[in-house]
């Protein structure tokens, strides 16, 4: 492939064709013949008007359709650079500064190479001395060639440095920065993730943010040399330099102005060097190797979010009421042993993650005293204490360990009046989880999968519960007064509890509940019994599940018996009986390649599903907790759904499908709102 388009001599006004004679060689052939320069680094006869045309067009219109396309377009598409800049100031590239002391254009005298793409320097026929028979001319290069470098990516006819505002150079291959701040004077942001960068020298001081994570930056103590932040870039407001090797976060002392500083996955073991950062509201340090939180809260004053997720941290310290903003706390998968719930109050912390550390109730035996955190954390509104070892939620004195089924407080305004969000995954096994729902009256959302649960026979007014999930937790009955007690459910999850066979209860809930989830359930165990129920309400008054009421007469099928059951659900839109009795042969069966012992969730249940982020971004790994129910993966089954329906056809079980698509049938027609039937969308009724 001939790159630089000289596979032959192009003809212009002032060149004519020139026949040459054995005596024309006796001398050394000159380096230009009309427009053809002879490249000799790349061995190759270039028109020097490729490189001329493109300099010499003065407005944006010109430079925009000429010379930067042609020269952007050379080359394999694999060795060329992917730079991305993004300018704020114009739309179309600007020439580079012009270099007067060697008569160069706007682009210098330099061409690009097509394989390496780097500027190499090429003289022309009129600026060369006399070259005598034998030698060699070497030409130097007008900048640094140095593989790497920054101004070697951007120095290019198809990029203007000098405009942009915000540059992105990720995974670039940079090593260096050297020059950067001599050829971008309105840079105010810079992206330079995945590249090789050891230091930051180089950045311009007008810099505001800044993201460079996943390089080899390092700020150590023992610098001879220190790059301090206040000095070099005393503008910054984001800081973002995850993914390197920083042991020293004195480093960052005195940025007036900095508001989020991200240090994820580096070396630092103490906050105890970190001042003079006033502004400072965003502080994420996961999986470093920190010890304590020794953070001067005097140092920070308008910190609100503190992210110290998978550290080595011990205790939560009572001092954590010092930072008198902070609102959102991650110590998730820490070491944590104790938490000191004495003090002065934490007024502004809305939400405390304190996951996976399950030795941090061991000190009173996993007892979580209501009256103690409602002390220190009067305001608190989300509370995650998956995988603690939680044993009992309720009020001090107010309840007995080991008679919790039927504790209700005495005075139903007291308890925890702030907290909305309460996540238990993956607790207590034997005894029981105990919960004081007097005590949480005022909650939203109770998210408590895998864990085994020993709910009241009554439940106090919960007005406000919208989403409640207690899948996989050995429910045998569930509350009798359900539909008093949770006037707005919108969200039932029951999942993998087979011994649980009292619909009743559910039944209640028709005003509000809109999802409900009923899988590998005992509902359709009981119903091959051969007397029906002589009403609906005599059925369900003995709290025990024998038999249906027929729906459609002697003929319809168990399926079908319990959708006129579930009719009563008029504001149902997502249900899922799938793996039941009733269901079993009409769906393909959960196999362990399309199953996870994560969770029984597979959707937006409750504050935190398992398998996403704690704080927002990814890292989250959910612990395996004992399980015989699995997580399914949806899109997997469905295609296995269909391989299965598909066999069906095959071996022609007629009656199979047939009441396949009788169920859904009658869902539709019993169910006007319902948009999702066992993970398979119902179309437009």
């Amino acid at each position: 492939t001939d790159y630089s388009g000289s596979s032959q001599a192009r003809k212009t006004s002032d060149g004519s064709a020139h026949l040459l004679t054995p005596k024309d060689f006796s001398a050394p052939l000159p380096d230009r013949i009309g427009d053809m320069v002879l490249n000799k680094e790349i061995g190759e006869w270039v028109n020097i008007n490729d490189y001329t045309q493109s300099s010499r067009a003065g407005s944006p219109d010109s430079r925009g359709t000429h010379g930067y396309a042609q020269q952007d377009s050379r080359g394999p598409a694999s060795q060329r650079s992917s730079i991305s800049v993004h300018s704020h100031a114009s739309a179309f590239p600007l020439p580079l500064p012009t270099d007067k002391k060697n008569g160069a254009g706007p682009y210098g005298i330099g061409l690009i190479s097509p394989v390496e793409n780097q500027r190499k320097h090429v003289h022309e026929m009129t600026e060369r001395r006399p070259v005598r028979r034998g030698t060699v001319s070497r030409d130097k290069p007008i900048e640094d060639e140095a593989l790497g470098s920054i101004v070697q990516r951007l120095m290019t006819p198809a990029t203007s440095p000098e405009a942009c505002t915000i540059l992105d150079l990720t995974g670039a291959g940079i090593r260096n920065l050297a020059g950067l701040s001599q050829i971008t004077s309105r840079l105010e942001a810079i992206c330079l993730a995945g590249n090789k960068l050891q230091s930051l020298a180089g950045l311009p001081t007008g810099l505001v943010c800044l993201r460079a994570p996943s390089n080899w930056i390092r700020f150590s103590p023992n610098d001879q040399d220190r790059f301090m932040f206040a000095r070099e870039l005393p503008h910054l407001e984001e800081i973002d330099l995850s993914a390197n090797e920083i042991s020293d976060i004195s480093v960052f002392s005195g940025l007036r102005h900095l508001r989020v500083l991200e240090l994820n996955r580096n070396r630092i073991d103490s906050l105890r060097g970190l001042h003079g950062c006033r502004r400072l509201s965003h502080l994420r340090l996961r999986d470093n190797f920190l010890f304590s939180l020794d953070l001067v809260a005097s140092e920070s004053p308008l910190l609100t979010t503190l992210d110290m997720f998978n550290n080595r941290l011990r205790v939560v310290p009572a001092s954590i009421s010092e930072f008198g903003q902070l609102a959102k706390v991650n110590m998730v998968k820490n070491d944590l042993e104790k938490i000191e719930l004495f003090g002065t109050a934490a007024e502004g912390i809305r939400e405390l993650r304190l996951s996976e550390n399950p030795l941090i109730l061991r000190h009173n035996g996993g007892v979580v005293d209501a009256d103690q955190w409602i002390a220190k954390f009067p305001n608190l509104k989300t509370l995650y204490l998956d995988v603690c070892s939680v044993r009992q939620l309720s009020r001090l004195g107010s309840a007995d360990d080991n008679n919790m089924q039927s504790v209700v407080s005495a005075d139903e305004n007291s308890g925890w009046p702030s907290l909305f969000n309460l996540s238990l995954r993956g607790n207590a096994l034997r005894p029981p989880l105990a919960i004081d729902f007097s005590c949480v009256s005022n909650m939203k959302n109770l998210y408590a999968p895998d864990t085994q649960m020993s709910l009241p026979r009554t439940l106090p007014p919960m007005n406000y519960m919208l989403q409640l999930v207690i899948c996989n937790a050995g429910l045998t009955q569930l509350p009798v007064n359900m539909g008093a007690a949770l006037p707005h459910l919108r969200l039932l999850d029951v999942s993998n509890n087979p011994d649980l066979h009292d619909l009743a209860p559910i039944l209640q809930l028709s005003a509000s509940l809109e999802t409900l989830k009923c899988r590998s359930v005992g509902f359709g165990d009981a119903m091959i019994g051969p007397t029906p129920l002589e009403s609906s309400a005599h059925g369900w008054g003995s709290g025990e599940l024998e038999t249906f009421p027929d729906a459609n007469g002697a003929g319809s099928s168990d399926e079908q018996k319990m959708l006129k059951l579930l009719s009563k659900l008029r504001r149902l839109r997502k249900l899922d009986f799938r793996f039941n009795k009733c269901t079993a042969d009409l769906y393909a069966t959960l196999s362990s390649s399309i199953s996870g012992a994560a969770s029984v969730l597979d959707g937006v249940l409750s504050p935190q599903v398992p398998g996403t982020s704690v704080m927002g971004d990814g890292g989250h790994v959910p612990v395996t907790v004992p399980t015989g129910m699995a997580r399914i993966d949806e899109e997997m089954w469905l295609r296995q759904d269909n391989a299965y329906v598909l066999n069906l056809k095959m071996t022609r079980q007629t009656e199979t499908l047939r009441r396949r698509e009788d169920y859904r049938f009658a869902a539709v027609r019993l169910l006007p709102r319902l948009e999702e039937l066992d993970g398979i969308k119902v179309g437009q009724h």
